[in-house]
């Protein structure tokens, strides 16, 4: 006569939930890490990188600008760290043709040098997401890189949409002269000059682009109202503003997709203006023109405000028109995929700038500032 089998089913059973668990926890310890690529050409630096990140993360490390864009090429990274300093390209370099190659993959600069061109460039042409200085601080680049990975994985589901340049409108001669403005000017651009620039521009119709927002200028002098008219949009509306004042009232009334501020003299004020905006309303685009340019400002424009181009005085329409039509396009991409809105997020240091602003604005203006027409707040 066979004998009962022993009741074990509730030991079986706790015996199974720890194999279940121990499966679950090696999966997730066995997915896909996000990849982050850093480029420098010292060895000793991007052994520390890795060091530090390739627990946490899908780690690549390159010390030759060409290499990295051969691998961006063939895979996808949801962030790129390079140094601007290198011998075979430049740092600013590779963040512009990563942009062509992978728009949705975060740029950051590292470089221990106020070099104003490098930053320029890194802003106007590879829209670089943050500059992390060197020597770093150990907890602000943790910090920072998984913050920039965060929106990466986010940004890699979208898909691509117009690109920042219009080539068909946008010449390489105008092109050269866009580029040769990164750096301020002595002295001021002749009326003739201004005039001969503006005859070479085409008339283009961006109304598409900006479905039914505005443009608003911002500036005390109000040149830039006369350097916008010689650009020569059609389908486009334009509010004037000389101070952040009469700003607010009128976008109070009138919905703007594009802000092109003066900060220079008198209009410094206009960058905490600036800030505040990219706090409340982060789907705004901003363009800054300055009159002299320091490398800490523009740090500052980037990390803290959020900036999406800074130019120089003297403005030209072609310089003027050319960023313009890169704002736009992105005013537009952000509208159709809200989630680009992710890489517009403020650093910690932004966010103590802003209490500052606050601090310094009146209660009128706060409130104005809360109450701005916009398309995102309808949805």
């Amino acid at each position: 006569m066979s004998q009962p089998m022993p009741n074990n089913t509730g030991s079986n059973i706790v015996h199974l939930a720890k194999i279940r668990r121990l499966a679950q926890e090696n999966n997730t310890s066995l997915a896909p890490k996000a990849k982050v690529l850093f480029v420098d050409d010292e060895e000793r630096i991007l052994n520390s990188l890795k060091a530090i990140f390739r627990m946490q993360y899908d780690v690549t490390v390159s010390t030759d600008g060409h290499h990295a864009i051969e691998l961006l090429k063939r895979e996808h990274f949801h962030l790129l760290v390079s140094d601007q300093r290198m011998p075979n390209m430049q740092g600013v370099e590779l963040l512009r043709r990563a942009k062509a190659l992978s728009p949705n993959t975060v740029r950051i600069l590292l470089t221990g040098f106020s070099d104003l061109t490098a930053i320029i460039g890194s802003v106007n042409e590879g829209e670089v997401y943050r500059y992390i200085n060197k020597p770093w601080d150990g907890e602000e680049l943790r910090e920072i890189v998984d913050g920039a990975v965060k929106i990466g994985l986010e940004m890699e589901k979208l898909s691509p949409l117009i690109p920042a340049v219009n080539e068909d409108v946008f010449t390489e001669k105008a092109k050269h002269e866009a580029e040769e403005s990164v750096l301020p000017h002595n002295g001021h651009s002749t009326l003739s000059a201004t005039t001969h620039a503006s005859r070479t521009l085409e008339s283009v119709d961006v109304s598409a682009l900006l479905g039914g927002a505005m443009v608003l200028l911002l500036d005390h002098s109000r040149h830039l109202f006369g350097v916008f008219d010689e650009c020569h949009f059609t389908g486009c509306q334009v509010l004037k503003a000389s101070s952040h004042e009469e700003a607010l009232i009128l976008m109070q009334t009138h919905e703007v997709a594009v802000i092109c501020a003066n900060i220079d003299g008198i209009d410094r004020g206009n960058i905490g203006f600036l800030c505040l905006l990219k706090k409340e309303h982060p789907h705004i685009v901003a363009i800054a023109v300055d009159g002299l340019g320091d490398s800490e400002t523009v740090i500052s424009l980037v990390n803290s405000v959020r900036i999406f181009r800074v130019i120089f005085h003297p403005l030209r329409p072609k310089v003027m028109h050319h960023h313009l039509m890169a704002a736009f396009k992105q005013a537009s991409n952000i509208r159709v995929q809200p989630e680009l809105l992710k890489v517009q997020h403020q650093s910690k240091d932004a966010e103590k700038t802003t209490l500052t602003v606050m601090a310094n604005l009146g209660s009128l203006l706060k409130s104005r500032m809360s109450s701005i027409k916009s398309f995102f707040s309808r949805r």
